[in-house]
């Protein structure tokens, strides 16, 4: 392994529309729609894609010390470690340099120093906000004198020529740090701008994708934007449609969405499958939302009465219809550990059917109603939110700090849990996106 010299960067280039403010007196970074470029296709591959992809493509090329470039691999100088006979290959650096050259025309020097104002540190303590293609450090002080170096994969998985007798291959920054100090990453490339995409309006609704790297925004018009990692699938906008559009939901695997509109109406894209709808039937109140069940063969509507209507797999448990309310209901989440479901109303107050309890504000007065609720990843708690972007987290559900008592261009109309982070999205009816420790990808 080649043990590098100082590591000269320019300081840390911050992302325009991060913030720090305090909520409830604990600080909480929020990102905020600021105008920006508009991104490329949603789901594109970005440079640091790329970047993975040519770390990637040198799998099983052998461990050469010295040896490697922006060119690629080489046999090293003289007797060097790792590279008997004519063996070609590369070391921890080498890779960096070659990876990272294919896809910017950076060229990086062999010792790891490196020319002022090129590259974005992303500090040690920052893992969250790692991308495939950033190139990481371990074994120094801060990025000063590193040991060793790689191309970040994704998912916690790093490209790396790591000793002699091992070959490219990927390695976990879990057993990495195992062997060294992690010192942080740096990005060689530049991420496209979140988009800013105009969704006529009104925004009612948003999903995430199952991995949190992306989002899809709806309008009352059928209309869907798609962020991040998210693809477009389809939409019914320009579409004539009986009554307007109150919700989506992913499929399991994300790879498409289902919209359903207030007469019950279900429209599916992708690989969403149709298993029915109320379309065209009487109806003694709205359609709110829907829920899927845990395999996407099938899901549940709810009407603003607490009626259910469940298609395909979706198992009817129960429902509110029928019942005196004090509110309407506005949403409903899946317990996909039980096969029950919540339903939430507009005071906050929880049906759980089927499923555990974990708390209500329903015997609260409230500064704005509820219109929204989401459960935790494991099913072990909910949030749900109001039209002042106000938080209820109840169960193992964590705060991370909410719009409530901040001035509002638009009401809040929805949110979706960041299940890489933890954290979530909140979104207005005029498609701002407020990110609370979660990855911010463009609003609308």
């Amino acid at each position: 392994m080649r043990t590098h010299r100082r590591f000269r960067v320019a300081g840390r280039a911050l992302a325009a529309g991060l913030v720090v403010v305090a909520t409830l007196g604990v600080a909480v970074t929020v990102t905020v729609t600021l105008p920006s470029a508009p991104a490329g296709a949603a789901g594109a591959p970005t440079q640091g894609d790329q970047i993975a992809a040519a770390a990637a493509s040198q799998a099983g090329v052998a461990y050469c010390d010295g040896g490697g470039g922006i060119s690629g691999p080489t046999h090293g100088s003289g007797d060097a470690i790792g590279c008997a006979g004519t063996t070609v290959g590369f070391d921890c650096m080498s890779l960096v340099q070659y990876a990272v050259y294919q896809v910017t025309g950076v060229a990086l020097p062999a010792d790891g120093t490196q020319p002022a104002g090129v590259g974005t540190i992303i500090p040690a303590a920052d893992t969250a906000a790692l991308l495939p293609g950033d190139a990481v450090f371990w074994g120094g002080s801060g990025l000063d004198g590193f040991s060793h170096s790689g191309i970040y994969a994704g998912n916690g998985e790093v490209w790396d020529a790591i000793s002699v007798g091992n070959p490219v291959q990927e390695h976990s920054m879990t057993y990495l740090k195992t062997v060294y100090t992690y010192d942080g990453a740096i990005r060689f490339w530049t991420p496209p701008a979140p988009s800013l995409g105009g969704l006529p309006g009104p925004v009612v609704g948003m999903a995430a994708t199952p991995d949190g790297t992306g989002y899809w925004l709806v309008n009352a018009a059928g209309g869907v934007a798609a962020h991040g990692s998210a693809a477009t699938y389809g939409s019914m906008a320009g579409q004539s449609l009986n009554a307007p559009i109150a919700h989506i939901v992913p499929t399991p695997d994300g790879k498409g969405y289902w919209l359903v509109a207030a007469d019950g109406g279900t429209f599916n894209f992708g690989d969403a499958g149709f298993y029915g709808s109320m379309g065209g039937q009487h109806l003694d109140a709205p359609v709110v939302d829907i829920a899927p069940t845990a395999d996407g063969k099938g899901y549940w509507l709810v009407a603003s009465d607490g009626g259910i209507f469940a298609f395909g797999d979706a198992t009817f448990r129960g429902s509110m219809g029928g019942h005196p309310l004090n509110k309407p209901v506005v949403g409903i989440a899946p317990d996909y550990a039980t096969g029950g479901y919540w339903e939430v109303a507009t005071d906050g107050g929880i049906f759980a059917i089927g499923a555990p309890f974990f708390g209500s504000t329903g015997s609260l007065d409230l500064n704005q109603p509820v219109n929204g609720m989401t459960p935790t990843p494991d099913d072990l708690g909910y949030l749900f939110v109001a039209s002042d972007g106000g938080i209820f987290a109840f169960g193992n559900a964590a705060f991370h700090g909410s719009t409530g008592g901040t001035t509002l261009n638009a009401p809040i109309v929805g949110m979706a849990v960041d299940s890489a982070t933890g954290g979530y999205w909140l979104v207005g009816a005029d498609g701002g996106i407020f990110a609370y420790d979660a990855t911010f990808y463009g609003a609308d």
